[in-house]
């Protein structure tokens, strides 16, 4: 008797300081061309890439994340690297996340930002032993990524790589060595960024059309961002 299929769950993680109509269009666009049961979003403490940018509350980013991820059943939220309350490390998330779900195969999602310097990400062996690797890319990357091709990104990873399938604007690379795979997926790019938006609204300006409306009208109830913010109620 054959064993029932392994879910497959994509990981985002970030600060989500806040989380935007960029990382939303990002899931949804990953879920559908890799094929994932699921996604789970999982917010940093503080993120080892910005030690010296302090996030937003915790709190405050967390109330955001779910109210950006109630129409999205697919979505799901892991509160595992705000509970440790110390600088967030993937391989330590992932780690957890394989202990908690030993029937699951997990896909760690990156933006192609990322995956440059994904190479030098601590215990990155271990990482992609453990995980399938899905990058977005704009449309055309080939060509948009000097001076660092996307050939030379990969050969900076400890593994060798052979391409195994392609269609659908989804490119499939196989690694002989872990089984495991990294996939190219060329995505809609929609430019935003969090830090962008955490601008506007100190100088004043509209992000419309940049965030969920629930989470603009989140934002100016609590005064977030601004530069000078309210105090909050003890």
């Amino acid at each position: 008797m054959k064993n029932p299929p392994k879910e497959k769950s994509g990981i985002l993680g970030g600060t989500f300081d806040p989380i935007t109509l960029g990382h939303l269009g990002l899931a949804r666009d990953i879920q559908e061309k890799v094929n994932l049961d699921r996604i789970w979003f999982i917010p940093a403490w503080q993120s080892p890439h910005k030690q010296d940018q302090p996030p937003t509350d915790a709190s405050h980013r967390l109330s955001m994340l779910k109210k950006a991820l109630a129409p999205y059943p697919h979505f799901e939220i892991s509160e595992i690297e705000l509970n440790q309350k110390e600088v967030s490390y993937t391989i330590n998330t992932l780690t957890t996340l394989q202990n908690q779900h030993p029937d699951t195969e997990w896909y760690l999602i990156l933006g192609i930002d990322a995956f440059r310097d994904f190479a030098t990400w601590k215990n990155v062996r271990e990482i992609l032993n453990g995980i399938h690797l899905t990058v977005a890319t704009r449309p055309g990357y080939s060509n948009d990524l000097a001076p660092k091709t996307l050939q030379a990104m990969m050969d900076d990873l400890p593994f060798t790589y052979q391409l195994h399938r392609q269609a659908n604007e989804v490119r499939t690379y196989l690694c002989q060595e872990t089984g495991k795979t990294l996939i190219f997926c060329d995505i809609k790019p929609l430019d935003i960024s969090s830090s962008e938006i955490r601008e506007r609204i100190k100088c004043g300006l509209s992000v419309k059309k940049m965030l969920p409306p629930e989470i603009e009208r989140y934002i100016m109830a609590h005064h977030l961002y601004q530069a000078n913010p309210r105090p909050q109620p003890q």
